[in-house]
């Protein structure tokens, strides 16, 4: 069982809000790395977290030659994302919820990098993270190809077997691979 100590809870005292132990085995692979880079923070604190597109920049901004060189157009775009709610104390919200509910925030073309650029979090080393795309992961990525698929539509789909199944499981989330979404695109 992996883990991390972290504080996500908000109170206007920060001295009040607890650092909480969440199992990074019970998060889908982009709420763990978000959980893996608030515990790379310096005080393990929800704050800025850097994420990276999918795309070089070149493939997403016409005007790239007015800000980047060629070489940095070859590469991804990077920004910090601060798009945390706030987490009062008193919630009854669990840990591993919150933090699902945040990382569902994150489009579909965008990861996790770290709580700093030039250091990935470990599960990205080690090639496990955003592996794997909850439900409405795909319908959002769907939506980005051109294909608006209903929540229902989509379930009905995988249901019938018109749709790929979920390659496996976090506690009851299925996740969907990227290469078995695109396969299915391409058909």
């Amino acid at each position: 069982m992996a883990t991390v100590t972290i504080r996500l809870r908000w109170s206007t005292d920060e001295q009040d809000a607890p650092y909480e132990t969440v199992d990074l085995d019970q998060l889908t692979p982009r709420a763990r790395a978000l959980a893996e880079a608030v515990a790379a923070a310096p005080l393990q604190t929800a704050a800025d977290i850097w994420m990276e597109h999918e795309k070089a920049i070149r493939d997403v901004d016409p005007d790239w030659q007015l800000w980047h060189t060629e070489e940095d157009a070859a590469l991804p775009e990077r920004r910090p994302w601060r798009g945390w709610a706030r987490y009062p104390i008193e919630s009854t919200v669990s840990p591993i919820d919150y933090l699902e509910r945040e990382a569902r925030k994150i489009p579909p073309t965008w990861h996790v990098l770290g709580h700093v650029p030039g250091e990935p979090v470990p599960s990205l080393v080690e090639g496990a993270a955003d592996e794997g795309m909850t439900r409405d992961g795909v319908l959002a990525y769907l939506r980005a190809s051109g294909r608006n698929v209903a929540v229902s539509t989509w379930s009905s789909y995988v249901a019938r077997g018109q749709a790929p199944k979920p390659a496996r499981k976090v506690g009851r989330t299925p996740l969907w691979e990227r290469a078995d979404i695109d396969a299915w695109l391409s058909r």
